[in-house]
């Protein structure tokens, strides 16, 4: 792939180092992602992936290096880092409506602002007719659209979804990841998506980063120039999956 110069840098991760003890889980990684890129990770299961993003959200502390986001170091203070996770996490109190607001809510945003933001981020996800319903009046996937605009609606700086549809039928998931895509395409964030589901990041990535068993590196940067919508029986894309699961295997 050719150099990403530094004007076309949103988020750069600069020798990130991870060791719980004397375990060495993140080895000196490296990469940049481009402003409104869409990136997904992929590895053997057990290589580190979830203690990865921990790591660049801050939730978890680095070892060594660093995640810059426009040139700086990343704040949570001051940057808008949303994560969505593996699990739904929807507040069960609050009716889909409210949930959506609740981090525009965090950051002290005007009333207006939140209104607005959250009438045009529950029509992206088709759940306006949804609002004043609680997240237990709703289906799996509901939750996971509600899930997903809610971390759109900060205007993230950088997205990070970890396994988001892993639990989901193949069916729905793929719907899912339309919407995502949908999403993305219009709303022009910035994403990093972790999968163990190879087929799933060749669907919806524009670049994959294969990590490397523990201690993790990045084996691979492959790049999916596959033109959108996508099909899996695309031979293209049936190559390209088959490429990185090549990748991946390690026994």
């Amino acid at each position: 792939m050719e150099q990403q110069n530094f004007q076309q840098e949103k988020v750069k991760v600069q020798n990130l180092t991870k060791r719980f003890g004397e375990l060495l889980v993140l080895d000196d990684i490296n990469f940049n992602i481009k402003k409104g890129e869409f990136v997904a990770i992929v590895g053997p299961t057990g290589c580190g992936k979830t203690t990865f993003l921990n790591c660049l959200t801050k939730l978890c502390p680095a070892s060594g290096g660093d995640i810059y986001i426009d040139g700086e170091v990343a704040d949570p203070k001051k940057h808008n880092i949303s994560f969505v996770f593996q699990e739904p996490t929807c507040l069960p109190w609050r009716t889909v409506r409210d949930n959506v607001a609740y981090a525009l809510e965090i950051k002290n945003k005007p009333i207006e602002e939140i209104d607005r933001k959250v009438d045009q981020m529950l029509k992206l996800v088709g759940l306006s007719d949804m609002g004043d319903l609680y997240p237990n009046q709703i289906s799996a996937s509901m939750v996971q659209r509600l899930t997903v605009a809610r971390a759109f609606a900060v205007d993230p700086d950088l997205l990070l979804m970890d396994e988001p549809y892993g639990q989901l039928d193949v069916k729905l998931r793929f719907y899912l990841e339309d919407e995502l895509i949908r999403l993305w395409k219009t709303l022009g964030n910035t994403i990093l998506f972790v999968t163990h589901n190879i087929e799933e990041a060749v669907y919806i990535a524009e670049r994959i980063l294969v990590l490397s068993p523990k201690p993790t590196t990045i084996k691979e940067n492959v790049v999916v120039d596959l033109p959108r919508p996508r099909s899996p029986v695309d031979p293209k894309f049936i190559e390209l999956r088959k490429y990185v699961t090549d990748l991946i295997k390690w026994w």
